[in-house]
This record gives structure tokens, sequence and C-alpha cells, in this order.
């Protein structure tokens, strides 16, 4: 739902004026100079309130109003409101009691765990070395027994958000999700909605990251999120290319099944380098959270410092409420986790 601006004359009592047209909408404030000019289509209600329809446009008119001291804006907020997260993948998982504190402690909100592979029967794994199901039941607890309650710790902290993300640049997860929902679909009986239940018994998993880097089939990515929306499941999209896919297949999924995909993980580093969350991914209402790397092998390298500077610009942009860390693996352990988490927040306004 796009943003609303509540009553002006009792909510707007800085601006100088407030301008409005079929095409364009002009906001002039006494503590912002230039003027500036905000291109969007609108439509001006009985009792007073504008409603802005395109989300980037209201998003920074959002942030335009919150530098001049206004916050009675509904919809987008300025302030730190979404998830600052960080991906990881074997050091979340195998009981190392230090990285659970550190994930607890760190300051992040949400924590990714990566890579879920999917294999042509239906089968999940962490990275090849972690079975999670076999034919529709958990089985982690023969490998890492303790991975359910450490999460669960982790949750104690300042982690609010377990999102378990499947796929990766490998190819095969995406291909034989498509072929499973083309054979069985994904009703009860059906080896997808098995393994998701049981996840979902099993852990305190919110949220199912689609990272997606090479199958792209529409169809089934729709009736598979939807699936998992209907389980209690929140969707994010993980792209690093591909935007007119990615934006094409968000609406559609949350036309069927409104809200189910409310985050972006939008990769910005390696293969994504040059992406930006203000330009080119518009997702609409759906929030877009750029994702920073602390490795020199997945460029740009960005330190803690240069993370929160990048951070601090996109959100002066177009207003982003988070981000994520590519990734836990390579500095569990050392300052920089909690010194990325305090950083980071702190660049989109936390």
């Amino acid at each position: 739902m796009a943003p609303s601006l509540l009553p002006l004359r009792a909510k707007l009592k800085k601006v100088f004026w407030f301008f409005f047209s079929k095409k364009n909408t002009f906001l002039n404030l006494d503590c912002l100079s230039p003027p500036r000019h905000f291109p969007a289509n609108y439509t001006l209600t009985k009792d007073h309130h504008v409603t802005i329809s395109s989300t980037n446009n209201a998003r920074r008119m959002a942030w335009a109003l919150t530098l001049c001291g206004f916050t009675a804006l509904t919809g987008t907020a300025a302030a730190q409101t979404g998830y600052v997260g960080i991906l990881g993948g074997g050091p979340v998982y195998k009981h190392v009691q230090k990285n659970i504190t550190e994930l607890k402690k760190a300051g992040f909100n949400e924590l990714i765990v990566w890579s879920v592979e999917v294999n042509s029967v239906g089968d999940l794994n962490l990275n090849g070395e972690f079975p999670l199901t076999s034919k529709g039941a958990y089985i982690g607890n023969q490998t890492y027994p303790q991975f359910p309650a450490d999460l669960a710790t982790i949750k104690k902290g300042k982690v609010t958000r377990i999102t378990l993300s499947i796929g990766s640049s490998n190819f095969g997860d995406w291909e034989d999700i498509k072929a499973l929902v083309d054979s069985q679909g994904t009703g009860k009986k059906s080896i997808l909605y098995k393994d998701f239940v049981a996840i979902k018994a099993a852990l305190p998993i919110d949220a199912i990251d689609f990272d997606d880097e090479n199958s792209y089939d529409s169809a089934s990515t729709t009736k598979f999120a939807v699936m998992l929306g209907n389980l209690g499941y929140k969707v994010t999209m993980n792209p690093y290319t591909n935007n007119t896919y990615w934006t094409s297949v968000v609406s559609t999924i949350n036309t069927q099944l409104p809200g189910t995909v409310d985050g972006i993980h939008l990769q910005t580093f390696a293969g994504g380098d040059g992406n930006s969350p203000c330009s080119g991914w518009d997702f609409g209402s759906v929030p877009v959270y750029p994702g920073l790397s602390d490795q020199t092998s997945a460029p740009p390298y960005l330190t803690p410092t240069a993370a929160e500077a990048a951070l601090k610009n996109w959100h002066t942009q177009c207003g982003i409420t988070g981000a994520w860390l590519w990734i836990f693996d390579q500095i569990a352990g050392t300052k920089q986790v909690k010194q990325y988490a305090h950083d980071m927040t702190a660049g989109v306004g936390g």
C-alpha cells in the first residue's frame, strides 16, 4: 500500500506551499533549499488526504518530510524500521558456542542461514554437509542436534528474524524445485509441502529467501512462494541481475497472496556490483535491503565504516531502512561482527 499524508493543515504546519496536479507533486519546505520536485501520480480524497501512487517517489517524499521534522507519515519510514542482517553458513549451525553468543549479541536483527540445496527427490541439505530433511521428515538432529536450540538462543538476543536461504550460483536447486512443482504441485501430498511443514515444526524459521541465479521460472516460483506463505513463512528474494523478472514475480506472488514477499535482499557485490536499491529495482511497497561484502573476493569490499557511508548515501537518496552483510563465515570470532552490525544499523538510520 502506498504511504499516505495525514491531514495537511494539521500535520504539515511548516509547509510554505504544497502544489499538486494530476501528474506532479511539488513540495517546498522551509528547511529545504532549493525546493524539491517529486514526480508522482496521486489522488486527493474529500477529507484532504493525499495518496501517492508511486512508492519510490513516496519514499523520497517521506524522507524529505522527515528531514524537516515531520513524523506523521505512515508507510515507509525514514528511521531504521527494516532488517539489518548477516548471512552465514557452517559457523552458524556447527554448534560453536562463541559464534552463537556473537550472533545473539552483535546487533544484527536478522540472521540469514545459507545455503539450502534441494535435490531431485526434494530432500533439503545445508551446503551438502548438513541433511535437513529426507522424504519430508526433519532429520537435522542426526548431524547437528543442537541446531534448533542454537537458533532459539540467538533469537533471545538482538535477532528477531531467522531466514533460511535456498540456492546460490550453483546450478540445480531451483531447477529441481521447478521439476518438483511441475510434477507434484504444492499441495499437502507434495514433497516440498512436507519439507517445509517439517522445517517449521523443528526450527524457529520466520522466512525463506529465494537465491535463484539461473532458473528464473515464474510459474513454479510463484506456486512455491504462495505455498510457503500459506504455511506461515514470509518470503524474501535475493537477486543480483534480471530485475524485470524479479519485479514481475514479486508482483505476481503478492497479488495472489498479499504480504507474502516482504523484503528484497539485493546483491550489490560480486555479480551484483553496481546495483543500487534506489535505481532499477522498484518492488512497490516491498522494501529493498542492499547486501554488502566484507570480503575482497566478492568486491567491492567495504570496511564497517565504508559500509555505513554507502548505506547513508542510499538512505538519503531513497530512504532504505535495512541492509545485510555477506558473510559471517570469514569474520566470525572477530570484533568486526559487532562493528558491522553497529555501523550498518547507523547507516540506515538506526
